[in-house]
């Protein structure tokens, strides 16, 4: 974030126009087409009611169409390139030369339409920087003082006059960037307390995460530790069944531990410094690792687990974002799979790449997750094999 100005009042007239977005001047072309069209046509219906002076009408209508030539040219046919604090300063002055000659072919200073060099310059003043604000004032107020000498009448009214609009335009340029520049300051400041919010809820949820981690790892080693108890001490009058569940156990109590050390890497994922630690691997041996792992679930659907494909493939990895990835598509697999079904893992190598196929005759995976995975490397379609690409 850029660094905000200090709170004197002479940094309140600095601040508006530096701190906002180039690019969103942009945005602000194509709104001020739209109100200088709306401009046009009220000016013209504004232009038809008795003002009890003389106004020369023609001379209007021939300078409200060299505006709506000029919002052509300047919107739509000059390059995308030409836009910013530049372009639209430089469209405020010509906004501004146009209103001089409707300002002379309306009776001058001393007629109604010397409002809309005030009107001009709000809008100079709430968006540009303060050096095309002072160049911007100097040049209306140039424009009201030539005018007060080429309008009919008492020349010493017409000065009067002169320094009534000026000293208006400074009073109005002078409250409109102060509030504009306080407003300005107002809202960065709350940006800058919503961002240290921010910050500060992230660092407490690293917080809890590191806490709460770090409390569920003691009594997962417990577990751990009790299981390998049991088969130290009853290892004879233990049956194969009762092994069986046992080891289960202690590869679902890993597989627990590593989605302990799995929650610590969040705040790493968020930072962008979570680390892949590539390696060659043996894809088999990771499957059936995986497989064990889910074996109970399956077996409390009685759905058969099936590993296909002998051939011993290696492949460039990392070990266990790729058991991750595995548990999370057996899982599925299992979760959506219909009591009695069968979940099918195939290895092999194809163009270059290890692939691990898993299929099921679940309800599959709709065409927009589809989509959706297929940027990441996984392949799916409805009632058809899942497929991981994993580079060789």
């Amino acid at each position: 974030m850029d660094q905000l100005p200090g709170g004197n009042l002479f940094n309140t007239f600095l601040v508006t126009g530096q701190l906002e977005d180039k690019q969103k001047y942009k945005r602000f072309e194509r709104l001020a087409e739209i109100f200088t069209w709306l401009a046009l046509i009220l000016g013209f219906l504004v232009i038809q009611l008795p003002f009890g002076q003389s106004i020369n009408k023609t001379t209007i209508y021939v300078l409200e169409v060299a505006i709506g030539l000029f919002v052509v040219v300047w919107y739509h046919l000059l390059p995308e390139k030409f836009s910013g604090w530049a372009k639209r300063f430089i469209g405020h002055l010509i906004t501004i030369s146009f209103i001089a000659f409707i300002v002379h072919y309306t009776n001058g200073v001393q007629g109604y339409t010397i409002f809309l060099y005030f009107l001009a310059s709000l809008a100079i003043v709430m968006t540009l920087p303060i050096t095309y604000i002072l160049v911007a004032a100097v040049y209306v107020v140039v424009l009201i003082f030539i005018e007060a000498f080429l309008t009919a009448g008492s020349l010493s009214t017409n000065l009067s006059l002169a320094v009534l609009h000026s000293w208006g335009l400074i009073l109005v340029v002078f409250f409109t960037r102060f509030n504009a520049g306080e407003a300005s300051l107002v809202k960065r400041r709350e940006e800058e307390i919503t961002l240290e919010k921010e910050k500060t809820m992230g660092k407490l949820k690293d917080e809890f995460v590191y806490i709460i981690s770090h409390e569920l790892k003691q009594p997962a080693a417990a577990i751990k530790g009790y299981i390998e108890s049991i088969f130290t001490k009853y290892q004879s009058s233990l049956g194969p069944e009762d092994k069986e569940v046992l080891n289960l156990t202690n590869t679902n109590s890993d597989r627990l531990t590593k989605l302990l050390e799995d929650l610590l890497d969040v705040s790493q994922i968020e930072k962008g410094t979570l680390r892949i630690k590539m390696a060659d691997i043996a894809l088999r041996p990771v499957v059936s690792e995986v497989l064990s792992t889910l074996l109970f679930e399956a077996k409390n659907k009685r759905i058969s687990l099936v590993q296909k494909g002998n051939e011993e493939i290696g492949a460039k990895a990392d070990v266990d974002r790729l058991k991750e990835i595995l548990t999370n598509l057996l899982g599925n697999a299992i979760k959506y799979t219909p009591e009695g079904g069968k979940v099918t893992v195939e290895v092999r190598k194809e163009e270059g790449f290890a692939k691990i196929l898993v299929s099921d005759n679940g309800i599959g995976i709709s065409e927009g997750i589809k989509n959706i995975c297929s940027k990441n490397f996984i392949e799916s379609k409805t009632r058809a094999p899942k497929l991981l690409k994993v580079m060789v």
